[in-house]
């Protein structure tokens, strides 16, 4: 075995390290209604205990009954929650809050309020305005509650809250939203003031039942003052902590006493309960990186350590079972990536993060919270410098969309400068990008304004570019031009047309197997949401297909609905064994904005969104992640979603394009396979995958005839072409021709 550490007693067993490192959860109130005693409440309104349930008398008007949780608990993360029973209308958890210009006395309520509203039928989530009356929706769902027993969540984090309406049995999840103080214009407060409690009208039937407040604390690590080894490694471990036939069991944390090698890569095998971190890249200060699994919330995380002050990197959502799951850390070149193999795709499962390294430290360890760590190994890796690679961003621009057509990638994008519009860029590979020419133009004849989101398709001989715009009055509306060739010039056939006269943007066009188009649009009305009609193209003119136009995607969950607006938009079809796969961009763009995906047997639908949506959320290292299509590699052998991102974490403009790698992976439970995104990376990853690059005339090995119809190609001083560009310079020189020989010679 290769000699990774000198096991050297440092002095750093005396020192004790205070770490936060896990939630320690506190109930502070809770009431099951089992006794008529509701001295622990304000009341308002005519409230009674029946039959083990809080409800209230007939009346007309709102009822109100709130707690206010002892000081101590001020300020720190909290969880409310209770059983809304045979409601037929609204009830909810309130939120106190506190602002500067609020009346001495509130006439309702001051603060924010998540409910079901509407008949029993949607969740929604609102506020109070200074005078403490009811001031508007901040977020509201759709119609699909078709239940009356409900469990309601709100969850509340520094300044910001999290609402959820899900079943008794947290099974199934009915509507969310993800809220931050003072992002809407009704709201009035700036802080939370410790009231909580619970509203509905007296006229309607429904009762609450087990009424809960927890505080949310992070715990200490305690003194690691023992020694343990495992996998051959001495640890200092704290004393819950054991190590039985080489598998670690118990809660505590343990740290290496040496660093890893500088390129190495730790695998290891977790049965996870609670929560589990593992510290990578640390120093002996405390400075580094943890990468934790959480169980009962289903997450995973990438924080960043400061001195054991723990800053999030970004989290997502993952299924996560009683069974043992693979953990990898690999750290190389400066960079570390992070995977639990959730899907049990072993090694070709992509990773969950990826981070630059800041610092040089190597310290590895642990913290369980019961569970088991057992099969670990270390492997000194060889640095990987000379392998290519990218490194996103790519390219300046925002919404891309890029055209796959006879070997060569075409990006196009807005550049609005003057009357030139929209602008293409191609590459071989989808990582080096040469910027070609204005595609479309606009004159005096052009009567609409503001555009953008141009997406191009190819069918039947015909280029088409669709895009969005302002007609005349102001509205949105999605235009189209064509082309004979996919460098432009596009321009309209019979005048500037919309494809239909209402408000819309988006305008995603897809050949299905069957032979027959459909386009996704985006409108609007209680949020952005995507429709679907199948179109006819025919010699440059798109018409609808009457009687085809369909509701497919309106936003209903946190990550859809924040303070910012309720936001599904995009809609790329992407068909995978006999599905197809909505996959469209989720929240508002200053706000929680990623990629998310839905799933039907028929393309009209109905569709079914992905339970652990996000596939693609913004970190702080790359914000703003969104407006995503799926691509192949040259080959055709690997997938990859093309994405824009922020400029940086507090500036939008201007955006850039990205790419990263997604597969679809059996879903342990059966059923269709779940689309993964391994990204937002920020760190060096290999070329998209391209067995042709040397090969030109794809017969499976190189030879001088390859060469050859390079330098046909070159000579001919034919439309760039990517198939022939082997250099990946933009262009078709003698660099081309001389690396395929080389290639061949090799």
């Amino acid at each position: 075995m290769i000699k990774f550490f000198r096991f050297i007693f440092l002095c750093l067993l005396s020192v004790i390290l205070i770490v936060t490192v896990s939630a320690k959860e506190t109930v502070i109130y809770e009431n099951d209604f089992s006794n008529n005693n509701l001295s622990d409440f304000v009341l308002n309104g005519n409230w009674k205990v029946s039959n083990g349930v809080l409800e209230t008398e007939k009346g007309t008007g709102s009822a109100y009954i709130t707690y206010s949780i002892p000081k101590e608990y001020m300020g720190k993360d909290l969880r409310i929650e209770v059983d809304y029973l045979g409601f037929s209308s609204t009830g909810g958890i309130t939120v106190g809050a506190a602002g500067d210009n609020l009346a001495s006395s509130a006439t309702d309520f001051f603060g924010y309020e998540g409910f079901i509203g509407s008949h029993g039928t949607k969740g929604a989530f609102g506020c109070y305005d200074k005078n403490g009356t009811w001031s508007g929706l901040v977020g509201v769902g759709q119609e699909t509650i078709d239940v009356q027993d409900l469990h309601l969540v709100m969850e509340i984090s520094g300044n910001s809250l999290l609402f959820r309406v899900m079943s008794l049995d947290g099974s199934t999840k009915y509507f969310g939203v993800e809220y931050t103080i003072g992002l809407s214009s009704l709201d009035v407060y700036n802080a939370f003031s410790g009231d909580f409690g619970l509203r509905k009208f007296r006229s309607v039937g429904g009762s609450f039942d087990n009424f809960k407040i927890t505080a949310i604390e992070e715990d200490e690590m305690p003194t690691m003052g023992k020694i343990l080894t495992l996998g051959g490694i001495a640890y200092k471990a704290s004393k819950d902590l054991f190590v039985v036939s080489n598998t670690l069991r118990g809660s505590g944390a343990m740290l290496t006493y040496s660093d890893l090698p500088l390129n190495s890569r730790v695998n290891l095998t977790l049965e996870p309960t609670g929560v589990s971190k593992f510290f990578f890249g640390l120093d002996s200060l405390g400075n580094g990186y943890a990468f934790e699994i959480h169980k009962n919330n289903s997450t995973v995380s990438l924080y960043r350590l400061d001195k054991y002050d723990y800053s999030l990197i970004g989290t997502r959502s993952v299924p996560i079972g009683d069974t043992d799951y693979s953990v990898a850390i690999e750290i190389c070149d400066g960079a570390a990536s992070v995977t639990f193999d959730v899907f049990f795709d072993g090694e070709d499962a992509l990773p969950s993060f990826d981070t630059p390294l800041d610092g040089s430290s190597r310290g590895f360890g642990f913290w369980l919270e019961g569970g088991k760590v057992k099969d670990i190994r270390i492997t000194e890796l060889e640095s990987r410098a000379s392998e290519e690679t990218y490194t996103n961003a790519l390219i300046r621009g925002a919404d891309p969309d890029v055209l796959y057509y006879d070997g060569t990638y075409y990006l196009y994008n807005r550049i609005n400068s003057g009357n030139d519009i929209f602008l293409v860029h191609t590459s071989p590979d989808l990582v080096h990008w040469t910027t070609r020419n204005v595609v479309f133009t606009i004159d005096d004849s052009y009567t609409a304004t503001s555009y953008m989101s141009p997406n191009a398709f190819y069918y039947d001989g015909i280029f088409y570019l669709f895009y969005a715009a302002l007609n005349s009055d102001g509205q949105q509306r999605v235009y189209y031009a064509t082309s004979d060739s996919p460098y432009g010039p596009f321009t309209h056939k019979n005048g500037q047309v919309p494809v239909h006269e209402f408000a819309e943007i988006g305008g995603h066009p897809y050949l299905d197997e069957s032979g027959k188009v459909y386009m996704t649009f985006v409108r609007f009305g209680s949020g952005n949401h995507i429709w679907i009609e199948e179109v006819k193209l025919n010699n440059g003119i798109v018409t609808p297909v009457s009687g085809t136009l369909t509701d497919v995607i309106s936003p209903e969950f946190e990550y859809e609905i924040d303070g910012y607006g309720a936001i599904a938009e995009g809609g790329v079809i992407y068909k995978h064994n006999g599905y197809y796969y909505m996959i469209y961009a989720s929240g508002h763009y200053l706000g929680k904005y990623g990629e998310s995906y839905a799933v039907a047997k028929n393309i009209l639908g109905p569709y079914t969104k992905y339970k652990n949506n996000e596939i693609l959320s913004s970190t702080t290292l790359s914000n703003g992640v969104g407006d995503g299509i799926l691509v192949p590699s040259p080959d055709g052998k690997e997938l990859f979603m093309v994405y824009h991102r922020h400029y940086k974490s507090d500036s939008v403009e201007p955006r850039y394009t990205c790419i990263d790698r997604v597969k679809f992976v059996a879903d342990p439970n059966g059923g269709c396979d779940i689309l993964t995104v391994s990204g937002p990376t920020t760190t060096p990853q290999l070329l998209p995958s391209n067995i042709y690059r040397y090969d030109i005339d794809r017969d499976g090995e190189t030879t001088l005839l390859d060469a050859l119809k390079a330098f046909k190609h070159m000579v001919e001083n034919a439309e760039y072409s990517g198939t022939y560009d082997a250099n990946l310079n933009g262009g078709e020189d003698a660099g081309d021709v001389l690396l395929i020989i080389k290639d061949m010679l090799d």
